[in-house]
C-alpha cells in the first residue's frame, strides 16, 4: 500500500509543475497609439503620443506610418520613453495615413493602428460679395495638395441649413503642390456660398470657410 501511494505522488508532481502558470516575460504589458486628432487639414500637425504600459524611462519606441491606399510601412522617427513610458511625435500627414507603434521591450511590441484622415485645404475668394439681383459673380480659389481634373461642388445653404450644390468645376493645374479653379455663378438673391471637394480614396472631404454675398 505503501508504495502504491508513493508511485500515485510520483506522478502526480509533474502534472502539478505543468498546470502552473510561467512567470509574465517583460514587455508584455501593451502598447498603445493616440494621435491628438483623427482628422485634420492638409499642412496641419498631429501629435501622436505612444505609451508602454508598465515601462521605464529609457525604452527606444518607432513610430511607423503608411498611407491608407498602401501596404508598406515606413520609419518616421524613433524616441524613447519618459518617466512615464510615454513618447510623443508631431507629424504633417499629407494624405489619409495609419500609423503604429514599435517597442523595443523584450520581447518587442507592436501598437494597433490608429488613423487620422486628412481634409484638403480648400481656399475660396469672390470677386463681389455685394452683388446686384442677377449678377455673375467670380468664385476661384486653390486646392492643397493638388487634385488636378478632381471637380469641387459650389454650394449654398438652403433655408433649411443643407447644403445645395449649384454648380460644379474642374480643378487645373497651379504649381507643384495645389490646383486651382475658377467658374462664375449667377447670384439673385443674398446667401451663403461654401466649395467642397469631395472624398476620396486618399483624402477626407474638403471644405472652404463660408461667405455669405449680400444682394443690394
Amino acid at each position: 500500500m505503501i508504495l502504491c501511494l508513493l508511485a500515485a505522488g510520483a506522478l502526480a508532481a509533474p502534472v502539478a509543475a505543468s498546470a502552473a502558470k510561467p512567470p509574465k516575460p517583460p514587455g508584455q504589458q501593451g502598447v498603445t497609439i493616440k494621435p491628438s486628432d483623427t482628422l485634420v487639414t492638409f499642412s496641419h500637425p498631429v501629435v501622436t503620443t505612444v505609451s508602454v504600459k508598465g515601462a521605464k524611462a529609457g525604452v527606444g519606441v518607432t513610430l511607423q506610418r503608411r498611407r491608407t491606399t498602401s501596404q508598406t510601412w515606413s520609419d518616421v522617427e524613433t524616441k524613447t520613453t519618459d518617466h512615464k513610458g510615454d513618447a510623443a511625435f508631431t507629424t504633417r500627414p499629407g494624405a489619409n495615413t495609419a500609423y503604429r507603434a514599435v517597442a523595443r521591450t523584450t520581447p518587442e511590441q507592436t501598437s494597433p493602428e490608429a488613423t487620422v484622415l486628412v481634409a484638403p485645404l480648400v481656399g475660396f475668394r469672390v470677386s463681389d460679395s455685394t452683388p446686384k439681383a442677377g449678377q455673375r459673380v467670380r468664385f476661384a480659389g486653390t486646392v492643397r495638395p493638388r487634385h488636378n481634373g478632381r471637380r469641387v461642388a459650389i454650394q449654398r445653404r438652403s433655408s433649411t441649413g443643407s447644403w445645395v450644390t449649384v454648380k460644379r468645376t474642374r480643378l487645373k493645374a497651379a504649381a507643384a503642390t495645389y490646383s486651382k479653379y475658377a467658374t462664375r455663378v449667377r447670384i439673385r438673391r443674398t446667401g451663403t456660398y461654401r466649395v467642397r471637394l469631395a472624398a476620396h480614396a486618399d483624402h477626407a472631404a474638403g471644405v472652404s470657410r463660408e461667405r455669405t454675398l449680400t444682394v443690394g
